[in-house]
Order: structure tokens, then sequence, then C-alpha cells
């Protein structure tokens, strides 16, 4: 019985982590790099409009400014399960002794440059999650 609940527990994990695959499958940097192509020769304020204010800006000595977007986050991600030997309420036993955890960054700078006109003349980006749908 009690190995029962562990496979289902196993397949109910392995389960989302395939689901997890195929949401995030969608969303790639051809994606990403295409999106920000295309705003190249646009006004920036149409840009702001869409994407909110930049986290920050700052001038070059050519003059054309540089908006600055940062996206991060931090998370968990459950592991398998801990197999081993314990000690519990009645002995020495084997068994399930929880899971472990995987803790993950994610983080995404985009530059945006105008010239002194305010149109998009190139873009960049840093990061290990530059993605779009």
């Amino acid at each position: 019985m009690r190995q029962n609940r562990s496979f289902i527990q196993l397949s109910k994990m392995a389960l989302l982590v395939i689901m997890l695959m195929v949401i995030e499958g969608c969303a790639t940097h051809e994606k990403f790099v295409t999106k920000y192509n295309g705003w190249v020769g646009k006004d920036i304020n149409l840009f702001i409009e869409k994407a909110g204010y930049p986290d920050r800006t700052f001038t070059l000595p050519n003059k054309n400014t540089v908006y600055v977007y940062e996206r991060s986050r931090v998370y968990s991600v459950p592991g398998m399960p801990m197999m081993g030997w314990g000690y519990g309420y009645y002995g020495p036993s084997y068994g399930m002794f929880g899971y472990t955890s995987e803790i993950r960054s994610e983080r995404c700078v985009l530059f945006i440059e105008t010239n002194q006109k305010g149109k998009i003349v190139k873009w960049g980006s840093r990061g290990n999650r530059c993605i779009s749908n």
C-alpha cells in the first residue's frame, strides 16, 4: 500500500513536469528576437504604452537614450523523494523522508536604444530567460 502511494506521487510529479515543459515549449528566444526586431523604427512612446515604464534609463555619449527593462524571479522546483534509512518513533526504518528541491534563478534584461527623435534604433538583451510567446 505504501509503495503504491509513492508510485502515485511520483506519477503526479512526472505529469506536472511534462505539463510545464509543454507550456514553456511555446515561449522561445526566437520569438523574443522577432518581437523586438519588430519594434525597431517605431516610437519609444508606443513601446512604453505597451510594455510599461522602464526600470531605468541612461544617455549614451552619442546622445541616444537606452531604456532598461529588467525581469527576474527565483523559485523552487520540487525534486525526487529522499529514500533511505532513518530513525522513527518505532525505531530504525527504511522509507521516504521528504523531498529534495532545487532553487532556480531566471533573469532577462532588455535594452532599448532610441535616437534623439525617440525612434527605436536597436535593442539587446542579457540573461537566461529572454523568451516570448
